[in-house]
């Protein structure tokens, strides 16, 4: 039986609606949006909230919660750059049994879906043992990967991830090795994840990524080419995240990398380029001629130091934007989404430079939400009809909003600059409600299981 929502306001197509009604089918996808309550409609009457679509968490390594607070630069510590925080990554993924990942990786589901996240994009790069012993199941860790999904409630997508090397004329070693597959076992391995594909209101999609062009030679990146010209999935990559990637991209290809990946056939509009970072010569134009989206992570790419990527440049070449939360440093989509005008103000010394003549409101909410269903090949993201029904209301009843006086566009900035994960009161996924009044049923069991994930890979 379809069942409807009304909450104070309604983000519907860009800005905040009063009293608004959505109602959400058996289906799991919106059946109407309106101002009026039909005469036999039950009504739930979400007071003091606001409704907003369910954030998409466009790129995830869901088991690097485990590092958050663990590698930060400090005297004995990692070191203070990206090169040393990876170190520290691979040391503690070659700790993990199948059982310590699952765990990993659900607690940061959970944290997902109390923070509004419906949706994640998984990024997923560990398959075999350490050593690089395939597992029994070869898909062990993909199982485990959905299952946490399952465990939280969240859609996701998962992304099969090649890797090939540790960089040109550089052979794989030590954590690396639990990543690597050849061409042809990758092959067959997304043959074989295609039976995992499921629609419905908490789908399961599937996905190619190229790790990287640092870890993926030519003759790779041209089979992956084919590969993506056959099957119906989302294609994504990291690229030029960091400069070190680019100079041994031209050393090898005399390319930049978002030229070599054009000139092997991946970019399109289901591609999506994550951080971008340190885009320069023709990429930004190849990327909007090719309707490629790039997806930006704030907080890791702030924790890391990777530097401020020119989004002013991405939106004029007509690049869509998405959101992720990457390393897990925060899980936080108001962060991320806010991540996107403040860095874009520190590199320009500019105010409201992602909308000048718009809503900032909608431009870093679109990526959060429409832009992230783009990247992850979802019909979500949106609050209207025909729409997955993935919902998250927002408590209105609290400081970050006094002062507003009720006026929706004042509202709207105050959710953007200071919303937090915990004003979020209730989220649905597919029409289903996951969390209710702030609460998970999952989160006890999976923190505490977490913590003993921790304690065997740091005690």
């Amino acid at each position: 039986m379809a069942h409807a929502h009304q909450a104070d306001f309604t983000w519907i197509d860009g800005r905040l609606v009063r009293d608004a009604v959505v109602t959400v089918g058996d289906d799991g996808r919106i059946e109407s949006v309106g101002m009026e309550v039909g005469d036999e409609q039950t009504v739930e009457r979400l007071r003091g909230r606001i409704l907003l679509p369910g954030f998409v968490n466009a790129h995830s390594h869901g088991f690097q919660r485990l590092l958050r607070g663990r590698v930060e630069a400090r005297p004995g510590g990692t070191g203070g750059d990206f090169w040393g925080w990876r170190d520290a990554m691979y040391r503690a993924v070659d700790r993990l049994d199948p059982d310590d990942f699952e765990r990993a990786t659900r607690l940061a589901f959970v944290e997902m879906a109390l923070a509004g996240w419906t949706h994640v994009v998984e990024f997923h790069y560990v398959h075999h043992q350490a050593g690089g012993v395939p597992y029994e199941d070869p898909h062990e860790l993909s199982r485990r990967v959905l299952a946490a999904a399952e465990y939280a409630g969240i859609g996701i997508t998962l992304l099969r991830v090649a890797y090939q090397r540790g960089g040109a004329g550089v052979p794989a070693a030590g954590g690396q090795l639990r990543f690597v597959d050849s061409i042809d076992d990758y092959w067959l391995a997304l043959e074989e994840l295609d039976a995992f594909r499921t629609p419905g209101p908490r789908p399961v999609g599937i996905g190619i990524a190229a790790h990287s062009v640092r870890a993926l030679g030519r003759d790779y990146l041209d089979g992956l080419a084919d590969l993506a010209r056959r099957d119906p999935g989302v294609v994504h990559a990291h690229v030029c995240e960091q400069p070190r990637e680019i100079e041994e991209c031209l050393a090898e290809h005399g390319l930049r990398p978002v030229e070599l990946l054009h000139e092997v056939g991946l970019l399109g509009p289901r591609f999506t380029a994550v951080h971008a970072t340190h885009l320069g010569g023709s990429e930004l134009a190849l990327l909007g001629e090719s309707g490629s989206s790039v997806c930006v992570c704030p907080s890791t790419e702030r924790n890391l130091g990777d530097g401020l990527p020119d989004l002013t440049g991405m939106l004029a070449a007509g690049v869509p934007l998405a959101l992720g939360s990457d390393s897990q440093a925060r899980i936080d989509p108001f962060a991320e989404a806010r991540g996107l005008e403040d860095g874009e103000r520190l590199r320009t010394g500019g105010r409201v430079v992602l909308a000048p003549r718009g809503s900032t409101a909608a431009a870093v909410l679109g990526a959060a939400t429409s832009g992230g269903a783009l990247a992850a090949g979802l019909d979500a993201g949106r609050i209207e009809v025909g729409a997955r029904a993935d919902l998250v209301t927002v408590r209105i009843e609290d400081p970050t909003f006094t002062g507003t006086g009720g006026d929706a566009e004042a509202v709207a900035g105050a959710l953007v600059l200071g919303g937090t994960p915990g004003l979020v009161e209730d989220v649905w996924v597919g029409g289903r409600r996951i969390v209710e009044r702030g609460r998970h049923p999952g989160l006890s069991k999976a923190a505490r299981s977490f913590d003993e994930v921790v304690g065997r890979v740091y005690g």
